[in-house]
């Protein structure tokens, strides 16, 4: 459980950081590129995104899958030798495709170009492999690195609206020497071993099998949003990509926690430790909602005051979809527990895509009937459509990894919270009269003091948990100081 906090922890800081860098850089990115500069970013990396899947397959939940059941070194290096040949394979089909896609594509020609360095940086991820092995640590501190850097260049480069292209080569160049950084450490515990044609075959079958839902979630993420660009103009994508980041912010430290976990939950179960499978669902399944829901309702609370001064005034229209996108979260943090740490892990992939496909579908299909008279809000409804029914039929499908009533009772126990929560926020918002940025932090105090204190009042377990945790570790350094 240490080891799973460590690694927990590790990829938060790296997710926080993710939640700092949009503060840091989308105003001031949005004031110079404007929303036809966004527009034409996100339109472009919406196209690439969709190489990019076919790239990665569903290499990061199935390698760190398998890495995690392997101890034997040996063992060890020819499953992941045998993985990376295939990604290498796959990797060279989608790089002559995409060089005839950009021959034959006129508009927008330079910016298809400078994202090669893109794919070839998720060409060689071997992100699954430490995952695999739980070493968040490594991985969490390079893209921190790595973040920072291209922080640092944005600002100092990119200094008008035509600085576009620059734009997208730091974020492609730096994403690539971040993968490279990460070879050396892997050289260092694995050796170079034979491998046969059969032990490459092995992974092509389930490898496809897992990948059907993350082609699915494409639908709704990539191809809604081209449909919305075409239909409604790269204005509106902006509106819509600008709502998405805010939200993908919170999402990060849920994902954090499927991350985390889908190695170890598959590790129990190659064991046969069921009761443990179920003791991990519990206490996560408890703390998504207990994280979840005020994010919901505090986003939906401070989303027309935080749109003011983040996005500028040139975004207010994403204040709406940002109220109706916020759930997302919600759902996003079910599918995490329900889909890729039970189905997943337990290798139930079948039912993992039959939800996902079925989201997806429905997605495509609110989008498309949508699109042409609501624009962005569409795409957003989509979204929504396509994450909360995903995260319900998953939810189905894990049924005898948990407890309906007691989920009920958590989610009722945490809903009332967050009611609360968001009345606190909504009303600071309505009565205090300070700059913008200032009265987000004040609206994010008052939530957080009001749901703190709710959490205390009624003694909830986790808390406590993690309360008893904390201050045991804390007094074992002193005494550990001491002597």
């Amino acid at each position: 459980m240490n080891k799973l906090m460590s690694n927990y922890l590790f990829t938060v800081l790296y997710q926080l950081l993710l939640m700092l860098t949009p503060f840091i850089t989308t105003p001031y990115v949005s004031r110079i590129l404007r929303p036809e500069g966004i527009g034409i970013d996100a339109t472009v990396l919406s196209v690439v995104q969709l190489f990019i899947v076919f790239t990665v397959l569903s290499l990061p939940m199935y390698g760190s899958r398998q890495i995690a059941v392997k101890k034997d070194q040996n063992d060890l290096s020819k499953e992941f030798w045998s993985i990376f040949i295939f990604q290498i394979c796959v990797a060279v089909l989608n790089f002559i495709v995409y060089y005839i896609f950009i021959s034959a594509f006129s508009t927008h020609k330079i910016l298809y170009l400078i994202h090669i360095t893109t794919l070839l940086a998720y060409s060689l991820d071997i992100s699954w492999y430490f995952i695999g092995k739980e070493q968040m640590k490594k991985i969490a501190i390079r893209n921190m690195l790595i973040k920072v850097a291209g922080i640092i260049l944005t600002f100092l480069l990119i200094k008008e609206y035509n600085d576009l292209p620059l734009y997208v080569a730091i974020n492609g160049g730096t994403l690539l020497v971040g993968q490279l950084i990460m070879w050396r450490p892997l050289l260092k515990e694995l050796k170079f071993v034979k491998i046969e044609f059969p032990d490459f075959k092995a992974h092509v079958i389930p490898i496809l099998i897992l990948f059907l839902p993350q082609l699915m979630i494409q639908v709704y993420v990539l191809v809604n949003r081209i449909v919305l660009g075409n239909v409604s103009g790269e204005v509106q994508v902006g509106y819509y990509t600008q709502a998405n980041k805010v939200v993908k912010i919170a999402i990060g430290l849920i994902s954090s926690l499927g991350t985390v976990l889908l190695p170890r939950m598959a590790s129990e179960f190659a064991k046969g430790n069921q009761e443990q499978l179920k003791r991990y669902t519990n206490v996560t399944l408890q703390f998504v909602l207990m994280i979840t829901l005020p994010m919901t309702l505090g986003l939906v609370a401070i989303s027309p005051n935080f749109v003011i001064w983040f996005l500028g005034k040139d975004f207010l229209d994403v204040s709406l979809n940002l109220m109706i996108m916020s759930p997302v979260i919600f759902f996003v943090g079910l599918a995490n527990v329900f889909g890729v740490q039970i189905l997943v892990a337990t290798n139930q992939q079948n039912k993992y895509s039959v939800a996902i496909t079925v989201g997806a579908i429905l997605s495509l299909m609110t989008n498309l009937v949508l699109v042409s008279s609501m624009g962005s809000l569409a795409t957003t409804i989509a979204l929504l459509v396509a994450e909360s029914v995903g995260a319900i039929i998953q939810m189905y499908y894990a049924r005898s990894y948990f407890h309906f009533r007691t989920f009920l009772q958590l989610f009722f126990k945490y809903l009332v919270l967050s009611i609360l929560v968001f009345i606190a926020a909504w009303f600071v918002g309505k009565i205090v009269t300070i700059t913008p940025v200032l009265l987000t932090l004040l609206q994010l105090l008052a939530g957080g003091i009001v749901y703190g204190l709710g959490l205390l009042l009624i003694k909830d377990s986790l808390v406590y948990k993690l309360l008893g945790v904390f201050s045991q570790k804390f007094l074992v350094k002193i005494h550990e100081r001491r002597s």
